[in-house]
């Protein structure tokens, strides 16, 4: 090999390698974006009979609970209500997660599939409430 052939042989690499370092600063700071994104996210639900709105984080966490008057409302009814609604609420708030990781990463990333799996499994579904994105 000559020592031309072998100059642009290492300049292809260093391309290579810096190209590389480009991509993984890239991702870096996508990873970041999305902590942030996440770390920001809320979902507020109110039940379907306009009683319960809570706000909650993706993490389940419950930044707020706000009860409207309506008379006299049975309150075992007004707590399955509140639960209902509570559970909504986080999975309404993991979701808006999981969307910003399928832009960045993909529908078929694998990790967005075991985060969906895990959201699954922890926010089961419930219907019948209104859906307030933020």
């Amino acid at each position: 090999m000559s020592s031309e052939e072998l100059s642009d042989t290492i300049a292809a690499l260093n391309a290579k390698i810096d190209a590389q370092i480009d991509h993984a600063q890239d991702l870096a700071a996508e990873s970041a974006r999305l902590e942030t994104e996440a770390s920001q996210t809320t979902a507020t639900v109110t039940s379907a009979d306009g009683r319960v709105t809570i706000t909650a984080r993706p993490t389940g966490a419950i930044q707020s609970v706000r009860l409207q008057s309506v008379g006299a409302a049975d309150l075992a009814s007004l707590g399955a209500t509140i639960t209902d609604t509570i559970a909504q609420a986080q999975r309404v708030a993991a979701e808006r997660v999981l969307i910003s990781m399928e832009q960045a990463l993909g529908a078929d990333s694998p990790l967005v599939a075991a985060v969906r799996h895990d959201v699954d499994a922890a926010f089961p579904q419930v219907g019948g409430s209104t859906i307030e994105y933020r």
